[in-house]
């Protein structure tokens, strides 16, 4: 599947927080690696990396979204039944890929747990629909009932 601007501009957005999540953690943490992990050099290292490994997710889950090899299951569910942590899945190359990254995942209307509110509705119909919608840059071009077939929990 093709990588859009959108996508790459989802990738950029996440990269970059993830960058500042990281030199935050090396200024709160890691006092004495601060000074090394704040040169532009290495924040631009860490930059490129994280970007390309995000672009390469997105591109691989709208990809799994539209041939049918995105999965989805309930873990567990609170005791008044309000809210679900659900987990996200995906085939490639014959393996199960757990998606775990807090912004995807964000992407879904989930917390960086994989918590979702909601009861009443199938909760991971509403999770999936969203990161679909959110995969592309328009309602209309996402059309998820004339593009997503088939709906699959596992």
């Amino acid at each position: 599947m093709k990588t859009t601007k959108h996508l790459k501009r989802l990738a950029y957005n996440i990269a970059n927080n993830e960058t500042k999540e990281h030199l935050k953690f090396y200024r709160e943490h890691l006092a004495h690696a601060y000074d090394r992990e704040k040169k532009p050099e290495q924040q631009n290292a860490y930059f490129n990396s994280s970007y390309n490994y995000i672009l390469q997710e997105l591109t691989r889950i709208k990809k799994a979204l539209y041939k049918g090899n995105f999965y989805m299951r309930v873990d567990s569910v609170s005791k008044s039944g309000m809210s679900r942590k659900i987990e996200f899945a995906y085939t490639y190359k014959n393996k199960i890929i757990t998606i775990r990254n807090k912004h995807i995942l964000k992407m879904s209307c989930c917390d960086a747990n994989g918590k979702i509110s909601g009861c009443g509705m199938d909760m991971l119909f509403q999770a999936q629909y969203t990161l679909f919608n959110n995969l592309h840059s328009s309602y209309k071009k996402a059309n998820y009932s004339k593009n997503m077939k088939q709906y699959l929990n596992y």
